[in-house]
C-alpha cells in the first residue's frame, strides 16, 4: 500500500511540476520545448543534489561539484524518465544521439536562471506532497518525461531525452543557489530523507 501511495504522490507532484514549468517559462511567442524540458530535468538533478547534504563552504552557486553521490544516484533520474516514456509508448534509441541538431533545440536559460525561476514554484508543491529531496527529484524526472511526451510533435523524443539526460547530470553536479526560505524554514517545509 505504501508504494502505491508514494507512486500516486510522485505522479500527482510530477503533473504539477510540469504545469508549473510550462507556466513559468512561457514567453510572448509561446513555449520553447527544449527550455522547459531542460529546466524540469535540471530541477530533478538539483533536488537530488540537495538530498546529498554535501558541506561545500567554498563553492559558489553554478560551480561544478563532482561527487560520488551524484555518480551513484543520478542514473535513477534517467531510469525513471525512460521508464515513464516507455509506459507512454515512446521508444528511445539504444544509444544516445550525441549532439543536439541545431541551436533551436538548445535551452534559452542557463542553469542558475532556471533554478531561480522554478525552485520557488517547486518547493511548495514538494511540501504539499510531503516528499523528500530525493523523491522530489524522482517526481521532477517523471515531469520531464511527461514534458518530452507532451512536446513530441515539436521536438523529437530522442533529442529531448538526450537534452534531459545532460540536464539531469548538470543539476546533480552543479551547486545551486541557496534556498531562499532560510535553512530552518526549509527544514520545516521539506521532510528529511529517510
Amino acid at each position: 500500500m505504501v508504494d502505491l501511495e508514494l507512486g500516486k504522490k510522485l505522479s500527482d507532484c510530477a503533473t504539477e511540476y510540469a504545469n508549473a514549468a510550462i507556466s513559468a517559462l512561457k514567453h510572448p511567442g509561446g513555449v520553447h520545448p527544449p527550455t522547459v524540458i531542460a529546466a524540469c530535468a535540471r530541477m530533478a538533478g538539483t533536488s537530488l543534489f540537495r538530498s546529498f547534504a554535501l558541506h561545500l563552504p567554498n563553492v559558489k552557486p553554478g560551480q561544478a561539484v563532482l561527487s560520488s553521490e551524484a555518480d551513484q544516484h543520478s542514473p535513477m533520474l534517467l531510469r525513471t524518465a525512460a521508464g515513464i516514456l516507455a509506459t507512454l509508448g515512446i521508444t528511445l534509441p539504444a544509444s544516445p544521439n550525441g549532439e543536439l541538431p541545431d541551436d533551436k533545440a538548445k535551452p534559452m536559460h542557463g542553469f542558475l536562471q532556471t533554478q531561480r525561476l522554478l525552485e520557488p514554484l517547486f518547493l511548495p508543491i514538494q511540501a504539499k506532497y510531503a516528499l523528500s529531496a530525493r523523491q522530489a527529484g524522482q517526481a521532477a524526472a517523471i515531469a520531464t518525461a511527461i514534458l518530452i511526451h507532451h512536446f513530441a510533435k515539436h521536438l523529437a523524443p530522442s533529442v529531448a531525452f538526450g537534452l534531459a539526460a545532460f540536464s539531469f547530470v548538470e543539476g546533480s553536479k552543479t551547486a545551486p543557489e541557496p534556498v531562499t526560505l532560510g535553512k530552518n524554514a526549509y527544514e520545516r517545509l521539506i521532510p528529511a530523507d529517510g
